[in-house]
């Protein structure tokens, strides 16, 4: 899966940098940077991703990665059909201002692949119920089976490119309220549902469809003018060559620990960021050592590594590179 290094376009790009802003090598000599935000090599090693408490953001950081829902302010999401959603303000809600008073980028997760039976907005999906069947029977409408048996209500939606139109209207949603509440971009999870197929997804995911989907989502934020970043699929064959070109930059999980942070190639090579996370639950001894993980991050030329616990929380944070 890697891709030849455009050796020409690379040096109009660096003819051209200003030293503020990096073109993409596809990108032509004389255009413009996009609205959105795009991460340049190097920059943001001092990053962070926190998912779950205790959360601590007092660190002035380049870049933080957090939930969606924890961070929004109480509002309401109009869907344009009489029967909005009340969105209750999250234990975090008013530090996405904060951050971005500091100067921080605020990067919001939130699945856009899948969704939390307990979401704020999960009563709007076709086939929503308080119990929807799981890995017994045939899905309910759009929504699917499980994504872990850890917890059975995260459940992976319909993405087929001939059905998801049932529900990607309310989906896109989510990103109008993360463009709302300040989010600089959207780590959007649960994408890669084929890697569940056959069968547990519930759906017959072909590869056809798992790519337009990728490229449809990062479509979505760009049509919103937000940074959008693609979150593993590293493990699918051809899928990162086939949508690096949509992504601003990658979030890839456990490269270190199962060795192949070499599929993000397609990526480096186009000069986008790779940020990597690898989990200390993960690390059982010889020769997953921290040490050991962060070479194999950085053999792939991947700078922008961390290994955290799971969830990523405050409470553990080593950086790979200084």
């Amino acid at each position: 899966m890697r891709l030849a290094v455009l050796g020409l376009a690379t040096l109009l790009v660096g003819a051209c940098d200003n030293g503020k802003h990096h073109l993409h090598p596809e990108a032509g000599r004389d255009a413009p940077p996009p609205p959105w935000w795009q991460p340049e090599l190097g920059t943001a090693k001092d990053w962070d991703i926190q998912l779950a408490p205790p959360y601590d953001v007092s660190a002035t950081r380049t870049m933080y990665v957090v939930d969606l829902w924890d961070f929004t302010p109480a509002t309401m999401i109009d869907y344009g059909d009489g029967d909005p959603v009340t969105v209750p303000a999250g234990p975090q809600a008013g530090k996405i201002a904060e951050l971005k008073a500091r100067g921080v980028k605020v990067i919001c997760h939130v699945d856009t692949g899948a969704l939390h039976l307990l979401d704020p907005d999960a009563r709007k999906f076709p086939g929503y119920a308080a119990t929807v069947p799981d890995r017994e029977t045939p899905p309910a409408a759009s929504i699917g089976w499980s994504v872990t048996s850890d917890d059975p209500d995260e459940r992976y939606l319909d993405i087929r490119t001939a059905t998801r139109g049932a529900w990607t209207s309310k989906m896109w949603k989510r990103l109008d309220l993360a463009k709302q509440i300040g989010c600089d971009g959207v780590d959007g999870d649960r994408n890669d549902s084929i890697s569940a197929d056959p069968p547990y997804s519930g759906f017959k995911i072909e590869v056809s469809d798992q790519i337009s989907w990728y490229k449809e989502v990062a479509k979505q934020l760009h049509m919103r003018e937000l940074s959008a970043g693609m979150r593993n699929g590293n493990y699918v064959p051809s899928l990162v060559d086939e949508v690096s070109a949509d992504f601003d930059w990658m979030i890839v999980e456990r490269c270190g620990e199962l060795m192949d942070c070499d599929s993000t190639r397609p990526f480096v090579n186009k000069r986008r960021v790779v940020f990597a996370i690898d989990y200390v639950k993960d690390l059982g001894g010889d020769p997953n050592t921290e040490g050991s993980i962060c070479n194999r991050q950085q053999a792939a030329q991947i700078s922008e590594g961390l290994i955290k616990d799971f969830p990523p929380t405050s409470a553990k944070r080593t950086q790979c590179q200084p």
